[in-house]
């Protein structure tokens, strides 16, 4: 190569540097509104421009503290909730509503196209999976066991529920993990914490298995409740599970789209890190693997 030849081509990479930073700097390809690093989140299936042009619905359950309605201001709220609001202001979704409903017939109203998402947080597996998508996780949070002050049954671990009055919420985790036992004297089910924790402190079961944050919130907002957690109890890993948002599985973009704001707002302090600690959860939280 001449003296001359090298010239040229120094100053030809120069320029098409030149033109790349220009390019890349030019607003429209930034991002996806508050998400950057991405030109578009449109892959072809359009729901992501569907819910842009005509708003999304997000269906959720009366499930302290993840999703319910104030009753003095009647809005909605909770973790999941809190969530929602952040991704749909990242995302640039102006209009926003929502559908209360029992936690079993979330998915059932998601696939029937009565909302967009189901955002009362739903752990995955094989039966779900077969129906719906989920997008990328939010956080996560294990299994206890709830039983009656003092634990006069003396519960503690899994084996000892066996010939017990156990309860659950209907269509929950806890629920089809239950119903796989056979040596349980009976499985009760809910549709909501408060009736469940109430025939607990009644003492018409003999024990729940529910939701360590709810457990615990519930104990702590109702001083005097005859209620505790269990101790020594194990939870197997089947019972852990990061808490993600159903998605129909033909909402490709939309779920793209979720998922990355989910990823954006993880990573900032605060996003979902601070929702988190505001409903009483923490950073440990935010992994599902030990961190100290």
């Amino acid at each position: 190569m001449t003296r001359m030849q090298a010239k040229t081509r120094e100053l030809l990479c120069a320029l098409l540097a030149t033109l790349f930073l220009a390019v890349t700097s030019i607003p429209g390809f930034a991002g996806v509104a508050g998400v950057t690093g991405i030109n578009s989140f449109t892959g072809g299936d359009g729901s992501f421009k569907r819910v842009l042009r005509e708003g999304i619905v997000i269906g959720i359950a009366d499930d302290y503290p993840f999703t319910y309605q104030d009753t003095k201001t009647k809005e909605m709220d909770g973790l999941d909730v809190r969530i929602f609001r952040l991704v749909t202001k990242v995302l640039g979704i102006e209009k926003v509503s929502w559908q209360i409903v029992q936690f079993d017939a979330m998915i059932p109203g998601l696939i029937a196209k009565r909302w967009d998402v189901a955002a009362d947080n739903i752990h995955e597996n094989p039966k779900r999976l077969a129906v719906i998508d989920f997008t990328s996780p939010a956080y996560w949070y294990g299994s206890s066991l709830a039983v009656y002050k003092g634990n006069p049954k003396n519960i503690h671990t899994a084996a000892d529920l066996a010939g017990k009055v156990v309860g659950a919420v209907r269509g929950s985790f806890n629920h089809n993990f239950l119903e796989k036992r056979k040596d349980l004297k009976e499985l009760k089910l809910y549709t909501t914490n408060e009736s469940e924790f109430a025939d607990l402190a009644a003492g018409r079961i003999d024990v729940t298995m529910e939701d360590d944050i709810k457990v615990g919130l519930f104990i702590k907002q109702h001083p005097g409740v005859p209620m505790e957690v269990a101790t020594g109890y194990a939870p197997s890993l089947e019972e852990y599970g990061y808490a993600r948002y159903g998605i129909r599985k033909d909402d490709i973009d939309l779920n793209h789209a979720i998922s990355r704001a989910i990823d954006e707002l993880r990573a900032k302090r605060e996003g979902i890190p601070k929702v988190l600690e505001d409903g009483g959860l923490g950073l440990r939280n935010m992994w599902y693997w030990p961190v100290k």
